[in-house]
């Protein structure tokens, strides 16, 4: 487990064990006032009072039946039906004295050789306790009397459950002291332990999910550090965590092409410093060589026609790579002299028009197709007008030289700009495409160092200059090719909204 993995999984620990002990100790003490004010002896007592109270009026229920009872022994009407041995009579009588005595249920007269006579009532006996009493008295033929009474169930419900409350209360009270506190404690504590270690768990899987993206943000900075700015990080999630890891990628993406920007910036420095000491260096032996030829050609006397030819022909010679060499020195010295850019906000389309208004009549030289898609809505971005407008320029010059002989059915240059849709990084693409034959594709990497042409003629400077201005604009520059086989280069600027946000 790495360093911050143990810090989060401490932190949570203490986070969670310092209010669980806080909370141990209240419910302790809650839990010793509660049962020091609930478990006394005032409180039994009282409870056994009351179940005495209870119990005696279960024993008045009894005696209030043994008396009815003793009643029904005693009863003449009994002993009157009963001589004449008339069961009909006899069973009218006993049911007159169940319907005049409600929790009389039932009588039963049995006796030695005769059916016993049994009289019960026709109510319901359901919620009633039943109490049988027997006696052995002379009735006739009969010699015993049983009598069944009823008594409200719930009376005598109602006392066994106070016997085993109180049993239970009693057993409580004449308990040790800490014997419900302890329980009552490690019940509380074995149930929040089971919660805090459920939450512990949840926790920890989510931060330690959490610290791998940092640990992984941790490692791509040690990799930035050592200078790889291929490194990108996966954000995982949109959450604080996911947006510092997309900041990283971006800033990994802008330092990438901040380095390849310098790089080739500080390439094409040392190439305008080469470009300059060439430039003063053939410059100064062309005019003297330029002056000896044509001192030859004014010095010779005539007189040897063969050899006055070859001198002619030397000197036209040299005189024509003095031209050469004059020109070559010129481009050199105006790429050793590029201007610094002066950048001013413009609106994009009415860049491209003036661009258009310029080249139109290049179209209709080489008898090219040269169409302009303009944008419908304002773009405003940062342009030194005079620079970007010599990188249009270059690169539609250098589409219409390689339409040049190229056996196609109509010609056509194409130049149209989009905005993107990313509000982060408002930017705005513009596209200068040709259906002409394309270029190669090992040919893309080296296209826009300096001195690289593919041209019979030309100082391969026209790209490397306008890769220079685009960079020193902010933007990027590629080519690519087109479906149609033909070459298409990519200029890519921030707009003046986003230099107003990184000013920001």
């Amino acid at each position: 487990m790495r360093r911050l993995d143990v810090k989060i999984v401490l932190i949570l620990f203490v986070t969670v064990a310092l209010p669980l002990a806080i909370s141990v100790y209240l419910v302790n003490r809650a839990v010793d006032t509660s049962l020091a004010l609930g478990l006394n002896a005032k409180v039994v007592d009282q409870l056994e009072q009351g179940l005495e109270v209870h119990r005696g009026y279960i024993t008045e229920l009894k005696r209030g039946v043994e008396l009815r009872f003793e009643r029904l022994v005693d009863s003449h009407r009994l002993f009157e039906t009963a001589i004449f041995d008339d069961r009909p009579q006899l069973e009218m009588a006993i049911a007159k004295l169940i319907e005049q005595d409600p929790s009389l249920i039932s009588v039963r007269l049995t006796g030695p050789g005769t059916d016993p006579l049994e009289v019960s009532t026709s109510g319901s006996v359901d919620q009633v306790r039943t109490m049988a009493m027997n006696r052995a008295i002379p009735l006739g033929r009969f010699v015993h009397l049983q009598a069944v009474f009823g008594v409200d169930t719930a009376i005598f419900e109602a006392y066994n459950t106070a016997g085993e409350s109180f049993t239970t209360y009693r057993a409580l009270a004449e308990a040790p002291p800490d014997y419900l506190n302890n329980r009552f404690v490690w019940v509380y504590i074995s149930l929040l332990g089971i919660i805090v270690a459920i939450s512990m768990t949840i926790g920890i899987l989510w931060t330690r999910r959490m610290a791998r993206r940092i640990h992984r943000l941790a490692e791509a900075t040690t990799l930035v550090a050592a200078g790889d700015l291929s490194v990108r990080v996966d954000p995982g999630s949109d959450d604080e965590v996911g947006r510092l890891v997309e900041s990283f990628n971006g800033m990994v993406s802008e330092l990438m092409t901040s380095r390849t920007r310098i790089g080739y910036l500080q390439k094409i420095s040392a190439w305008q410093e080469m470009a300059r000491r060439l430039a003063h260096e053939i410059k100064n032996p062309l005019t003297p060589i330029h002056l000896a030829a044509q001192q030859l050609r004014q010095k010779y006397p005539g007189g040897d026609e063969q050899f006055q030819r070859l001198l002619e022909q030397s000197t036209e010679i040299i005189e024509e790579e003095v031209v050469t060499l004059r020109r070559l020195t010129s481009d050199f010295s105006s790429f050793a002299r590029l201007p610094e850019v002066r950048p001013e906000v413009v609106d994009l389309a009415d860049f491209l028009t003036d661009c258009e208004a310029s080249l139109s009549h290049l179209a209709v030289q080489d008898e090219i197709v040269l169409t302009f898609d303009l944008p419908t809505e304002p773009i405003l971005v940062r342009f030194d007008r005079i620079m970007m407008k010599r990188v249009i320029d270059n690169l539609i010059r250098n589409g219409a030289e390689a339409l040049k002989g190229v056996d196609a059915d109509k010609p056509q240059i194409s130049v149209y700009a989009v905005k993107s849709d990313d509000d982060k990084q408002p930017e705005v693409e513009i596209r200068i495409e040709d259906n002409g034959p394309g270029i190669q594709p090992d040919h893309h990497p080296s296209i826009f160092d300096p001195y690289f042409t593919t041209k019979s003629e030309g100082t391969g400077l026209g790209l490397a200059i306008s890769k220079k201005i685009v960079l020193e604009h902010q933007g990027q520059i590629w080519v690519e090719e087109t479906v149609g086989g033909g070459a298409a280069f990519v200029i890519v600027v921030p707009t003046a909204e986003a230099d107003k946000e990184d000013n920001s």
